[in-house]
Formats: C-alpha cells, structure tokens, sequence
C-alpha cells in the first residue's frame, strides 16, 4: 500500500541522518505513555461518534505503533514486517472455522479462541489463563476480563442465579455508579478495593487449575 510506504519512509527520516532528535532519543519506555494516551483518545472519538475524530485518532495511534517498530527494528531486535507476519499467522492460527472449513457456534468459537491462545503462550511459560491479562490494566477492566475467562472456564467457581433478572446496559451503569458514589463517601479507594476482592478469586481459579493438570 502506498500511503503506508510512505508512512515508513517519513519515520525512516526522522530516525535517520539530520532527522528529528526527539524522535532518536525516545525508547519503548519513553513511549508507553503516549500510547495509552492514544489508546484512550481513540475510544472518547468512538463514543463520541465522530467518525472525523475516530480516523485522526486511529493514525495517531498507529503512527505511535509503528513509531515502537522502528525503534525495535533500529535497536536490531524485529521489525514492521515481522510484526505484520506474526498477526497473519495469528489471525489464521485462531480463525480455523474460518480458513480450516469448519463450522462451529459463537460459543465454540470463544472457546477455541482462548485454547488457542494457551498454546500459542506455551513457549512463553504461561500456566495459567489469567497470566495473559496485563497487571497494569485498570482493576475494572481487568476483573472483567480476569472473571470472564474463569467463568467461562469453571463456572462452579461462581454462584450467579440462574434465574436472576438480566440487566440492561444502563441498569449496570447505574448500579457501578451507585457503588463509587458510596466509596467516595466511606473514602474508600475503588481501584485498590476492587484489586484485593479480585485476588482470592484468581487465587482459587489458579489452585484449580493446578489441580485438574
């Protein structure tokens, strides 16, 4: 693609002879910040849905993307085209319903999809579904994912109501609202408060699976 050429040729500039010092001087550390800064503007331009805004924040966050690979590929460890290689096997890798011909529900499709990533973090030495889940992530989003997975994989570890009512979108926003409204009035720390409850369900979830291997 053309445009995306010439995107790797201005970042070949900057990172070269007479180019730009800010640039040169930055490293995967340095660039951390920017990239969740990116991350975050990209879903306010979503929410707010303006497609113009959505579109800048995209480039701004591939631009940042792509600005990690050239340090990569500059400091001799990978580069751009292995990074496009590694997302083409993986997307094959994990889509065999796809392009292996077969058809399997919604449900097996997530299944799969988790099983997949297990063995693909094998070399990695991951043991556990949970190791996959980035500790830095805010501790809603991160008991969402983390619950999600050990629901899926042992339910009995939970004791939702099979016949409680299911809530709309708003009603649990509601709800989320209420309970921070309620910390804020007890001076209780949401983040930290939630990270602690988490952390005897993944205790549990973990000796569970130790014992089923």
């Amino acid at each position: 693609m053309k445009e995306f050429d010439e995107i790797l040729e201005l970042l070949k500039r900057l990172h070269g002879p007479g180019g730009c010092p800010w640039d040169q001087s930055q490293n995967f550390w340095t660039l951390q910040p920017y990239l969740l800064e990116e991350a975050h503007e990209v879903i306010d331009a979503v929410d707010e849905k303006d497609d113009l805004r959505t579109l800048s924040e995209l480039g701004d966050l591939l631009y940042t993307i792509l600005f990690f690979a050239k340090i990569a590929e500059k400091e001799r460890r990978f580069g751009i085209q292995a990074i496009l290689q590694s997302i083409k096997e993986k997307v094959v890798r994990r889509h065999p319903h796809v392009f292996g011909g077969k058809e399997i529900s919604i449900e097996e499709v997530v299944k799969r999809w988790e099983e997949l990533k297990m063995e693909e973090k094998e070399h990695e030495k991951r043991e556990s579904l949970l190791d996959g889940i980035p500790k830095q992530m805010h501790s809603l989003l991160r008991a969402q994912k983390m619950l999600g997975k050990m629901r899926r994989a042992h339910p009995a570890l939970f004791s939702l109501e099979k016949d409680a009512k299911a809530l709309t979108e708003q009603e649990i926003g509601k709800g989320l609202i209420e309970m921070i409204l309620k910390a804020d009035a007890e001076g209780v720390d949401v983040e930290g408060a939630l990270r602690r409850a988490l952390a005897p369900f993944e205790e549990a979830f973990r000796l569970w699976e130790k014992e089923k291997h």
